[in-house]
């Protein structure tokens, strides 16, 4: 037993001893994050480095609009609804209103006592053309009686005047017969001379005093038609009578008088439209209405309802939103690489949604107050135009809203799309 055991022992002094190979400890659950948070660090770093030198992106983008200012266009206190930052506004509807309590009014109401008074004038010029009227219709009235009074007198005047005539041709058919007897008594020599001759002479006188009558009827025949026609023919006179004298006096004054109202007429329109338009003015110096020229979103309220204001102060900062665009800071090796019009994509952080566009400006040093958002003058800013953003989505006006703008030239391939796809894995989009 002893001797087999001595032989086992000897054989394998001289057989070479086979060990088992050993077996390595498992790796521990610790060292395997280390190791994963090492590769995530190299990983971003790569892709650091990878979008520094090929993937051109941005170090800052937001989308920005332009911005309109209203201003105080008076002095006054302003009155305003409840306007929060981010209503919209529609083009032309107030949205405040300036009213100035101590507007000068004094103009307007000088101009509103020399209407007043121009009134009164043409009230009394009118009553006055009334009287006017009056009293000439009363003078013609009386000049009528008269001119008709006169007519009648001429009339019985001729009237007696051909009875005159017709006694004197009867006296001096009398003296003619007288005479023709004489002739024949003194031829007879019964009548003497002297008788003869009385009764030549009666003869003449009555035959003189036939053409005195007749020229007396003539007379008066002129005096009748003159009396008809208005004018009246005396021995001591040849005019009219005192009240038609007196109807033509009233006639100019009346002439006058409707002269003058029309000027106060003229006087009293001129005067009320000068007083219309000084109203209006007014009207815009005392209240004037802050509306604003665009639709839009109202950005600042820089006072409130209720506050004095001065003029060319500034109110309200209105959006607008048809002007989007995308300001972004890139490096100063990017910048001067950029083109006007090179194509970009815009991604808005933490979503999936991009926009393309172009690049629409370069340095918004000079035209960054006319942004709602001012760009830092420090970076190089760049300005985008969005083409394929619609009005009614909901970045259509989202100022503010940050994301990163992708310049295209340079990045396109697999290489570049499989970058973008790992850095939105890892939340760095």
């Amino acid at each position: 037993m002893a001797v087999a055991e001595i032989g086992r022992l000897l054989r394998g002094l001289r057989s070479p001893q086979i060990r088992p190979a050993p077996v390595s400890p498992p790796i521990p659950a610790r060292r395997l994050a280390k190791l994963a948070v090492g590769a995530a660090l190299l990983s971003v770093a790569g892709l650091t480095m990878y979008q520094q030198l090929l993937v051109r992106v941005s170090r800052e983008a937001v989308m920005n609009a332009r911005t309109i200012s209203i201003r105080a266009p008076i002095d006054g206190v302003i009155r305003t609804g409840a306007n929060a930052p981010g209503a919209a506004v529609r083009a032309g509807i107030a949205i405040g209103q300036v009213e100035d309590p101590a507007a000068d009014d004094g103009r307007a109401f000088q101009l509103q006592i020399e209407v007043g008074a121009t009134e009164r004038e043409r009230e009394a010029a009118s009553r006055r053309l009334v009287d006017l009227e009056r009293a000439r219709t009363e003078a013609m009235t009386q000049a009528d009686a008269y001119r008709v009074g006169r007519v009648r007198q001429v009339e019985l005047r001729i009237e007696e005047a051909r009875a005159s005539l017709a006694a004197a041709k009867a006296k001096e058919a009398e003296t003619l017969a007288v005479e023709r007897r004489g002739n024949s008594l003194r031829g007879n020599g019964y009548m003497a001379q002297a008788t003869y001759e009385n009764l030549f002479h009666a003869r003449e006188v009555a035959q003189q005093q036939s053409i005195a009558a007749q020229k007396r009827i003539d007379t008066l025949t002129v005096e009748l038609e003159a009396a008809r026609n208005g004018t009246y023919l005396g021995d001591n006179y040849n005019d009219v009578p005192s009240s038609v004298q007196r109807a033509r006096e009233l006639a100019v004054r009346m002439d006058e008088t409707k002269a003058t109202l029309d000027q106060l007429q003229q006087k009293a329109d001129t005067l009320a439209t000068q007083l219309v338009a000084e109203r209006g003015r007014l009207l815009t110096r005392s209240s004037a209405a802050l509306a604003p020229p665009i639709d839009g979103n109202l950005w600042t309220v820089q006072a409130g309802a209720g506050e004095y204001v001065r003029k060319g102060q500034e109110l309200f900062t209105i959006v607008d939103c048809s002007t989007v665009v995308v300001t972004a800071a890139v490096s100063e090796r990017d910048y001067n690489e950029l083109r006007l019009g090179e194509p970009v994509r815009f991604r808005v952080s933490g979503t999936g949604r991009e926009y393309s566009g172009k690049v629409t400006k370069l340095g918004l040093t000079s035209t960054g107050r006319s942004f709602a958002i001012s760009p830092e003058e420090r970076h190089h800013q760049v300005a985008v135009q969005l083409a394929d953003l619609e009005p009614n989505t909901s970045d259509s006006c989202a100022v503010g809203r940050t994301g990163e703008v992708i310049f295209e030239r340079g990045a396109q391939g697999f290489s570049a799309r499989l970058v973008e796809t790992v850095r939105h894995l890892l939340g760095l989009a």
